[in-house]
This record gives C-alpha cells, structure tokens and sequence, in this order.
C-alpha cells in the first residue's frame, strides 16, 4: 500500500461502535437442526442402545455449538484500522490495513467496497494487518468506516453478523472524479497583433533550471538538463506576476447534481494546472465561505472533497478546517447559482499564491 499514514497501535485510537449482533437467514440452518435432533431421538429410543443415544447428545451438541457459537466468537472479535491513504479519489479502489483476533469476514459498508476476510489464516500476517479494499462511491470527508462483520465459525453451520464503526488513522479525503473541464478564459498571445489563433505563454525571463515539483507545466521541462541530471528538471522563470485565475465552485443541494458539478469544477483546475496557471478557489464548506490558492491536483481534490451544498451540514467534530484558505467576502450560496465560474484577477481580500 502506498501513501498510507501512521500506524493505529502507535496512537490512541477511539473505541470502535458495535451493532446489534443478529443471525443471517437462521431459518433453514435452525429448523433442519431441530429436524436432524428429533429423528435421531426417535431412533434412540426405538434401538434401546445406549451408544446410539450418547451419540445424539455429541450430535444435539456440535449442531448447538455450530448455531451459535458463532455469535459469541463475534462478540469477543476485536478489529482494528492500522495504516491508511489520506487521499482517495470516488469511483477508485484504495486500501487500508486492518488486523482482527478472529478470521471474519468484512463488507465494507460506507464507504462501499468489496467483499474481504482479515484476521488469522495460518500464515505470517502482514505488518500492517490484512487489507481491505473501499470503492468510494462519492466525494467527501471520511474518518471512520462502517463495516459489517461476519463469521460462521467453527463450523459454518449458520453465520452471524454485526455492523461496527472503525475509526481511520487519518482522514480521508475522497475528491471527486476527472470531470469536462468548463469554458477557460483565453491566455495571452505570444504574438503581437490580433490573431485567431492563441496559444499559452509561459511570462518572464528564464534565469536557470530546477527539479520539477507538482503543479509545474509540462512546457517548463528542459530537455537537455534533465538528460544530464538523470530527473525531471524544469526551466525557473523570473518576470512580471499574472494575475491568478478565480474558479469559484457552488454545489447544488442534490447530490447527484453536485457530484457533476464537482467533477467539472476539479477537470477545470486541472486544465489550468496545465497550463501553468495561478489558480484561487472558492467554495462553501461547513465552516462558511472560503477562498485560497490551489497549486495541483491533491490540494484541489482535498478542497472539493471538504465543499458542501446549500444547507448541508456535516457533524461537528469530525472535519478539520486547514490553514490553506481564508474566508471569502462573499455571502452564502445560493441553489439556483450552482455550478463553476471561471474568472481572471483575485476577489477582494483573498490570499494571493
């Protein structure tokens, strides 16, 4: 697994919430039990034989041991998240780490996931426990996952479940999928005089060369110097500032809708991360309106992931504010003016890259 945060034995971490534990579809399991139990006692008590009923009561006992014995190994089965990504993108699978004290079965529930087992198999277990794997459905925020656990063991006569809420070891911010990109605002010929024909202009002066960081163009890269460094090196410019580009990101109060919206507010960004551009982003979180500087796609994603609708609410406590943006002097959103604006030049008062 790549990008994961520290690991859960090293931090406290929160007690995790237990469900009700409950039997899947006991009636079959329950009833051919009863069945197999009653025949047998009539063939006891017709044969006279005392082995023949000493191995009724053997029989009546594993059958009572497979039928609910699973429900108290689940009661004593303790799990735990140990490694996991910070970042995440929906409709993507991500892994995380988890150990058990039993061998369950885990279906993940929010976020959604594929069906897994985790817990001791016979073989060396990995530093970071078992893994399971989440599809993130939607974009959003999430520092615990809801898991139903199962188990049949030790027979596999009927299997029982519960739901538990895991805490993560860091939040993860789920940002929305690589969407259309809306209209851009045209750059700045290279050419004097009108011409229909614009292209993009890398401003200033070259003064040297650097090791490419993550929101650089592609245009910057210089080819000689990174055949003789062996790593990316790009070209260090020096000139006049550009004005930022502001998208501004209202999300409607559906989440269908929203979803759309998000994802073409993040092929946005990422078309003028292509470009080179400056880019100040403003949205709606549930701390209010905010405004700050986004250099590349984890920044962006992270800023979508945290953005809510008009009148979403997210539950207190369980979602950080980041120092990366300032509020915004602009009032609450408004439904009807949902979607993604893209202007040139910086709102009043907002902080500058």
């Amino acid at each position: 697994m790549t990008g994961r945060a520290g690991r859960g034995r090293n931090r406290p971490a929160k007690a995790p919430a237990r469900g009700i534990i409950r039997p899947v579809r006991p009636l079959v399991p329950i009833a051919s039990a009863i069945l197999v139990v009653l025949g047998w006692g009539v063939v006891a008590h017709n044969s006279g034989a005392g082995w023949v009923q000493a191995l009724g009561d053997v029989v009546a006992g594993t059958l009572l041991l497979g039928l609910f014995g699973p429900a108290a190994v689940l009661a004593r089965t303790r799990l735990q998240v140990t490694a996991g990504p910070i970042d995440a993108t929906a409709g993507l699978p991500v892994e995380i780490g988890v150990v058990s004290t039993t061998r369950v079965r885990l279906t993940p529930l929010h976020p959604a996931g594929p069906v897994g087992f985790v817990g001791p198999a016979g073989v060396p277990a990995p530093p970071d426990g078992d893994v399971l794997t989440l599809v993130p459905r939607h974009r959003g925020v999430v520092s615990e996952i809801t898991l139903e656990v199962a188990t049949a063991a030790p027979f596999g006569l009927l299997w029982w479940t519960r739901r538990m809420r895991l805490p993560l070891t860091s939040e993860l911010h789920i940002g929305p999928r690589l969407g259309p990109s809306a209209r851009l605002p045209r750059q700045q010929d290279d050419r004097s005089g009108d011409s229909a024909h614009r292209s993009p202009k890398d401003i200033g002066e070259p003064r040297g060369v650097r090791p490419y960081r993550p929101g650089d163009s592609r245009r910057w890269v210089h080819w000689p110097a990174t055949a003789h460094s062996g790593e990316l090196m790009v070209r260090e410019m020096e000139g006049p500032t550009a004005e930022p580009v502001v998208v501004v990101v209202t999300l409607p109060a559906d989440e269908d809708a929203a979803e759309a919206v998000a994802e073409e507010a993040f092929g946005t960004l990422v078309a003028l991360f292509d470009r080179g551009t400056q880019v100040l982003l403003t949205t709606t979180e549930p701390g209010g309106r905010r405004s700050g500087a986004v250099a590349d796609r984890r920044s962006a994603g992270r800023r979508l992931a945290r953005a809510v609708g008009p009148g979403a609410g997210w539950t207190p406590g369980r979602h950080r504010r980041t120092g990366t943006a300032t509020p915004a002097p602009v009032g609450p959103p408004v439904d009807g003016d949902a979607g993604v604006l893209v202007t040139m030049g910086a709102p009043p008062g907002a902080r500058r890259p």
